[in-house]
C-alpha cells in the first residue's frame, strides 16, 4: 500500500534539518540517485550526500562522463538539425575528457590516459553507427531535467533523462551505461528498474502521454566496442508501488537520521572505508 505525503508536505517538526534540506526541513528533492546511494549504505550516503565528503576520482567515472557528452552532443545535433558526424562528436568527447580533468584530478597509471582517451572514442564511433543512433526518429528531448511533486514524497522528485524518443504508443525513455564487458541485460534491468520508473513518472507527469517503453543503451568498451539495446514495457502499477516504496524509504530514513553501514561487494569501490571503519554508532567520525 503507497502511503501518501503528509498534506502540508512536512517532515516530522522535531528533526534536526541538513545540507540537503531546505529550512523548513523538507528535502530539497527526492532523487532515483539519492534513493540508491540510501538503500545501498545509508553511512555512506551520510559522508557523500550530507556531510560533503570528497570522492577521489575514478578512471572509469571519467571516461562515462565524457562519452555521456559525446552522445549528448550527438543528440543534440540531431535535435537542432546540426553536424552528427563522429568526428564532431569525438571532438565534443574529447574537449569533455580534458575539461573534466582540470576540474578534479583523475588517477591515470602511466600511459592509461592515452589508452582510456582511446577507448572512448572507439566508443562514441561505434554508437553513431549503431542503429540506435540511426534511428530516423528526432529526439523530444536530451539530458532533460524534470522535477515534479507527487502525493507519494513530500518532496519534489527530481531526474535528468538522458534522452526521449518519438514512438506511436507514447515516449520511450533511454539511458546510457558505460560498461567493461557484456552484460547480463536482465540483471542490469532489475538494478536500474527504480531509475527507469521514475524517468517514466517524471515524463508522463510532465507530458500527460503514457511511455510506451524504456531502454537501456549499453556501449560496451571490449577490444571491438559493441552497442547492446535492451528495451523494457512501461513500469506497471506493481513496479511504480515498489518504487513509490522505496523513495519513502529513503525519505524516511534521511529524515530520521538513519545511518549505519551495509556491508557488500560494493565496499570493494567504495571512497569512504577510512571513516566507516571508524564508525561506532554516531556520525561525528569523519
Amino acid at each position: 500500500m503507497i502511503r501518501p505525503a503528509d498534506p502540508d508536505n512536512n517532515p516530522p517538526g522535531d528533526l534536526v534539518a541538513f545540507p540537503l534540506r531546505s529550512s523548513d526541513g523538507a528535502l530539497h528533492h527526492v532523487s532515483p540517485s539519492a534513493i540508491r546511494d540510501y538503500l545501498q549504505c545509508s553511512l555512506r550516503f551520510y559522508f557523500k550526500r550530507v556531510l560533503g565528503l570528497p570522492e577521489p576520482g575514478s578512471v572509469s567515472l571519467h571516461l562515462g562522463k565524457a562519452v555521456h557528452a559525446g552522445i549528448q552532443a550527438y543528440w543534440l545535433a540531431r535535435w537542432r538539425g546540426g553536424d552528427t558526424s563522429p568526428d564532431v562528436v569525438v571532438n565534443h568527447y574529447t574537449a569533455a575528457f580534458a575539461a573534466q580533468e582540470q576540474e578534479a584530478p583523475v588517477p591515470f597509471a602511466e600511459g592509461e590516459r592515452e589508452i582510456t582517451l582511446a577507448k572512448g572514442e572507439s566508443l562514441l564511433r561505434a554508437y553513431c553507427e549503431s542503429d540506435h543512433a540511426q534511428t530516423a526518429a528526432k529526439p523530444l528531448g536530451v539530458e532533460v531535467k524534470l522535477q515534479e511533486d507527487f502525493p507519494e514524497l513530500p518532496s519534489p522528485l527530481l531526474g535528468y533523462v538522458d534522452l526521449v524518443l518519438p514512438a506511436e504508443g507514447g515516449p520511450v525513455v533511454c539511458d546510457f551505461k558505460t560498461v567493461n564487458a557484456t552484460p547480463n541485460v536482465e540483471l542490469e534491468a532489475f538494478l536500474h528498474e527504480a531509475q527507469l520508473c521514475a524517468y517514466q513518472l517524471l515524463i508522463e507527469a510532465a507530458t500527460g502521454q503514457p511511455v510506451s517503453a524504456r531502454e537501456l543503451v549499453f556501449l560496451v568498451k571490449t577490444k571491438t566496442p559493441k552497442v547492446i539495446v535492451h528495451r523494457l514495457p512501461p513500469a506497471d502499477l506493481a513496479a511504480r508501488e515498489r518504487f513509490w516504496s522505496m523513495a519513502q524509504a529513503m525519505v524516511d530514513g534521511v529524515y530520521h537520521e538513519r545511518w549505519h553501514p551495509q556491508p557488500g561487494m560494493h565496499c570493494g569501490w567504495c571512497p569512504y572505508r577510512g571513516p566507516c571503519a571508524r564508525w561506532r554508532g554516531a556520525c561525528d567520525v569523519a
